[in-house]
């Protein structure tokens, strides 16, 4: 486990390892997302940010705040509601029209719900589709610049903060999560296709390294705002009970930058043996999730294959929905 120690002086010298690094930052406009930010903000010369959320007002003071940290750096906000995979979709197509590699691709977009299923205008929930769908599409939409990056032999990140480690059941009659529905299942699926997905795309993209981490249990984030006021303020009042057992979102955010820019983590990285893809499973402290039987049963057992064909499935039904919707 790389001590804390190590990890503030490994980001300490990302200012003449990547000078120039572009990032996406998706779902960043508040939490692990803007803290990640302001790390990166802080440790790199002359780094290119590309913040996706939905707050404006949030964005502002963070792009202001941003701004002042690092004056060099060149911070873009865009506004959009990620739920909607055209959005995703739009919001790639304007970050790639401006840019010819991306180094670094950073995803906590998503939010905790007891609402039920709530369907957006393409089919999909919100909460599904803000944990897996969005990301994924994201990931395919950027995937041909962070090759690029690693052509020219840079940084090419791509990195999932999630729920790495806490794979779980994966319905396979109902990938879409249409009658299985629950806040637990959800997320539990989601979790299980994240990290199937990236292992998948890992193995065809073996220039670039995938990561998708647990955070840990984090102080001052709202990945519980939509869960209603009366249990938000109980979840606010059990987790000051638990502030010893949990980190702040700032020690967070620095082993965030670490997870996505350590040579460690690389596809050629220290101690890598030449059969394994670039793909890793971290914890919260930075180190490698334990085996996990039942994921390691979906990687053998066709599931994975499973995931994915019925992603692109999505992809293209959505992409069809929209092109008649136009």
């Amino acid at each position: 486990m790389p001590s804390l120690k190590l990890i503030r002086q490994t980001n300490s010298n990302l200012g003449s390892t990547y000078p120039e690094i572009v990032a996406v930052m998706l779902g960043a406009t508040g939490g692990i997302g803007a803290a990640t930010c302001r790390e990166l903000v802080r440790q790199t010369q002359r780094p290119t940010l590309y913040i996706v959320g939905q707050n404006e007002h949030r964005a502002s003071a963070l792009v202001r705040e941003l701004e002042t940290l690092n004056p060099a750096a060149k911070i873009s906000f865009i506004q959009s509601d990620l739920t909607l995979l055209r959005n995703v979709d739009d919001v790639c197509r304007r970050i790639v029209e401006k840019e010819t590699k991306i180094n670094l691709l950073f995803m906590t977009a998503g939010f905790l719900s007891l609402q039920g299923r709530v369907e957006t205008a393409e089919g999909l929930d919100k909460m599904y589709s803000l944990q897996y769908f969005a990301r994924m599409r994201a990931v395919v939409n950027i995937l041909p610049h962070l090759n690029r990056a690693s052509e020219d032999r840079e940084l090419a990140r791509v990195v999932s903060v999630l729920g790495a480690g806490n794979e779980g059941h994966i319905f396979k009659d109902d990938l879409e999560m249409q009658h299985n529905y629950s806040l637990q299942n959800c997320s539990s699926q989601a979790i299980s296709m994240n990290s199937l997905a990236l292992e998948h795309l890992a193995r065809l993209n073996t220039g670039v390294s995938f990561v998708h981490v647990y955070p840990g249990v984090v102080r001052q984030t709202s990945i519980m705002s939509n869960m209603g006021q009366p249990l938000s303020t109980i979840i606010r009042m059990l987790m000051f009970l638990a502030t010893p057992f949990t980190i702040s979102v700032r020690t967070c955010a620095e082993r965030q930058l670490y997870v996505s820019t350590a040579d460690l983590f690389s596809p050629h990285g220290k101690n890598r043996k030449s059969t394994e893809t670039a793909f890793f499973r971290l914890t919260s402290n930075g180190e490698a999730c334990p085996e996990n039987p039942m994921l390691s049963g979906y990687l053998s057992d066709g599931t994975l294959e499973k995931v994915w064909k019925f992603t692109e499935a999505v992809f293209q039904d959505v992409s069809e929905k929209n092109k008649v919707a136009v």
